[in-house]
């Protein structure tokens, strides 16, 4: 007779996250968010997923289980408020970065929506983040996610 554990047979979706490639998605209407992070992505083997504001965030979410999010706040067909919304409902504690810009009244929002929905690791950053900025994002969204082994330094 042999042993089978029925836990791991019954549970696939609780499969080791190192085992799987780490991966960002990047929504945006242009492309100098994605040119930026891949750059950083490139050199610690993380994938980048670009995706149109007009994309399905929520199913691609469910599809991809990315270790972090990165969205600009103001889009042509949905805002960074619409996005985080859909990763609340997805999971709380998924790490998001907010290209926010300046205007006191959006930041606001971001707040806000932040508290209503619980979410627990939104970076907010004015601009397109540095390098050092990304790497940092990057590594604390790889020790929450378990699919990053590095450390920064």
């Amino acid at each position: 007779m042999t042993y089978m554990d029925t836990a791991a047979a019954t549970h696939p979706a609780s499969t080791d996250m190192a085992s799987r490639t780490p991966l960002v998605i990047i929504i945006e209407d242009e492309t100098r968010i994605a040119d930026a992070f891949r750059v950083v992505c490139d050199c610690l083997d993380v994938m980048v997923h670009p995706l149109e504001s007009s994309g399905d965030l929520s199913v691609i979410l469910r599809q991809c289980r990315p270790m972090a999010v990165v969205t600009d706040l103001d889009m042509a067909n949905q805002d960074g408020c619409h996005v985080l919304k859909s990763i609340g409902a997805y999971d709380r504690n998924l790490p998001v970065m907010v290209l926010a810009g300046t205007d006191a009244g959006l930041l606001g929002a971001i707040d806000a929506v932040e508290e209503v929905w619980g979410l627990s690791c939104v970076s907010k950053s004015n601009d397109l983040p540095s390098v050092g900025e990304i790497v940092d994002f990057l590594f604390r969204a790889g020790q929450i996610g378990r699919c990053l082994r590095l450390m920064p330094v």
